[in-house]
């Protein structure tokens, strides 16, 4: 994916709609909006900060803006966000703008309960939300505007949960040797992998991995495993000539034939069917939950 924005134009009155969401790199001081002098009405904004840093003034105190933390403003409001004048490095982030009658209030809520700044992991449920979101519209074209608008509730739900309940803030990647087994697994799905080669790289039984996973996951290790390797195939498929055995083996499986049926199990068609069926199976790259 690439950094871009976004914006889907209705004039149709729900409750909650998506307006807009983008992902950009700002490193210029003209960045600068004022919550009062803004012309949308009812919009709330969500903004998280991937690298570098920003500055936000609400309410007349000033806040910086750095790995992990966003915030959380209405339209209109008190506040004003910018690149600040003294800034060494480029500020990235992902944003996200809704409207409707039911933002403002659902805003006011989470701002009453954790207030306009929080932090939350680049992993975490919310943030990964935003990130599939960006890819339906960037990568899969997506240009419903109840499909964007129903995502951007669950989201808001997303969102609402884990602050409130901040012991939830996805145990799996706080955990670090969760989080390094996920990392190593993914860094080498071509590799023939066993529970006793994931588990002797972060230090632990494979019965330890093995209830770490499914506790954290919901999933088996050799699932999770399985699954980021269809996703890895589909996508070849999808974006490059190579052939069915070709695929089958950068992506760790030991023969076509193999390869095939594990497929299958996922997509309902064999690899062929699925590189050539363009219409049923548009998307280049296909991802599994979790």
């Amino acid at each position: 994916m690439f950094r871009s924005s976004y914006s889907i134009r209705s004039e149709e009155a729900t409750m909650l709609l998506f307006d807009s969401m983008g992902w950009e790199l700002i490193q210029s001081p003209a960045y600068s909006f004022d919550g009062q002098t803004r012309s949308e009405t009812s919009n709330v904004i969500f903004q998280y900060t991937l690298s570098g840093e920003g500055r936000i003034e609400v309410d007349g105190s000033v806040h910086r803006l750095t790995k992990d933390n966003a915030f959380l403003v209405t339209l209109p409001s008190m506040h004003k966000y910018y690149y600040p004048e003294e800034g060494t490095e480029p500020w990235e982030f992902l944003w996200l703008n809704v409207r409707g009658p039911l933002a403002i209030p659902l805003w006011n809520q989470l701002i009453a309960h954790c207030g306009p700044i929080v932090q939350l992991p680049q992993e975490s449920s919310p943030i990964r939300l935003l990130w599939s979101m960006f890819e339906d519209i960037q990568v899969h074209e997506e240009r419903n505007l109840h499909a964007l608008s129903a995502k951007a509730f669950q989201w808001i739900l997303s969102l609402d949960s884990l602050l409130k309940k901040p012991t939830m803030l996805t145990d799996h990647i706080k955990n670090e040797k969760l989080h390094t087994a996920v990392q190593f697994m993914k860094n080498n799905l071509h590799m023939n992998l066993s529970l006793d080669d994931i588990a002797d790289h972060i230090g632990i039984s494979k019965h330890h991995l093995c209830r770490l996973f499914q506790k954290n996951l919901n999933l088996s290790p050799f699932e999770y495993l399985r699954r980021r390797r269809i996703e890895a195939a589909a996508s070849k498929l999808k974006t490059t000539d190579l052939t069915i055995n070709q695929i089958a083996v950068e992506t760790g499986f030991d023969n076509a034939s193999y390869f095939g049926k594990v497929f299958r199990s996922y997509f309902g068609v064999n690899p062929l069917a699925y590189r050539q069926q363009d219409v049923e199976f548009s998307a280049k790259h296909v991802f599994f939950e979790t």
